[in-house]
C-alpha cells in the first residue's frame, strides 16, 4: 500500500476547508431567507436548507412587473461622432439649446429673430454696439 502522511495531510485539509465552506454558504442561506421572511435552520445539512428557500422563493408572490428598458440604438453622425441613445434612430442633434433671447437693459423681453450680442453689461446690442431697446409692456390703464 502505498499511502504517505501528505496524502493523509492533504486529505484532513480538504475536509476542513469544505466544512469551513458549508458553514459558510449556511450563513449566506440564513441570511438571504431572513431578507424574504423565512428562517431557517442550519442544523439541518446545505442542499435541505436551499430546497426549503427555493420552495419559500416561489410560494411567494410573484413581483411587480418591470417597465420594459427603454430602446438605446447607436447611430453615426455627418461628423463620425457614433454613440447611442434613446430614440437615436429618429432625426435628431446634439447642438446645444438655443439661449433665450435677453431682456433689454429695463427688463423688457427683445423680440424674436432680433440679432444681437451682449456687452459686457450682459445687456444685448446689435452688431455696431447700440443697445437694442425690447418690447415695452402695454401701459397699465387707469
Amino acid at each position: 500500500m502505498y499511502v504517505t502522511e501528505a496524502m493523509i495531510i492533504s486529505m484532513e485539509d480538504m475536509q476542513r476547508n469544505a466544512n469551513d465552506m458549508e458553514k459558510h454558504m449556511k450563513g449566506m442561506m440564513e441570511t438571504e431567507a431572513r431578507s424574504h421572511g423565512l428562517e431557517l435552520d442550519s442544523r439541518h445539512n446545505a442542499r435541505d436548507m436551499w430546497n426549503q428557500l427555493n420552495d419559500h422563493m416561489a410560494s411567494m408572490a410573484p413581483a411587480a412587473p418591470v417597465a420594459p428598458a427603454p430602446v438605446v440604438e447607436e447611430h453615426t453622425h455627418e461628423d463620425g461622432t457614433t454613440h447611442a441613445h434613446e430614440g437615436g434612430s429618429e432625426e435628431h442633434t446634439h447642438d446645444p439649446a438655443p439661449a433665450a433671447m435677453p431682456n433689454d437693459e429695463h427688463g423688457n423681453p427683445i423680440a424674436e429673430g432680433t440679432p444681437y450680442r451682449l456687452d459686457s453689461e450682459g445687456l444685448p446690442i446689435d452688431a455696431e454696439g447700440g443697445r437694442i431697446a425690447g418690447i415695452a409692456p402695454a401701459p397699465a390703464e387707469s
